[in-house]
């Protein structure tokens, strides 16, 4: 079953030739159990299988991506 929010969040960044982070991209997912159904050699079986739904690729420079971690750290405080 489809969750109705998402749940998975992944983090790739892009780098210059000197190692400078010059943007990030924030990729957002569906991650859930769907059932399938497989034919084996005892019959028919229901299998869970791990699937994702794309929802979001945000793209951020390094400034939007500083302000985004400070508006995390001013919401969720210094854990």
């Amino acid at each position: 079953m489809k969750p109705e929010y998402a749940n998975s969040f992944a983090i790739r960044k892009v780098s210059g030739q000197d190692g400078q982070v010059l943007e990030v991209t924030l990729d957002i997912a569906y991650k859930y159990m769907e059932t399938a159904m497989t034919v084996t050699s005892k019959g028919l079986e229901n299998v869970a299988t791990p699937a994702a739904d794309p929802v979001a690729s945000i793209v951020m420079n390094r400034q939007s991506a500083r302000a985004l971690r400070n508006l995390l750290i001013q919401t969720l405080g210094d854990e």
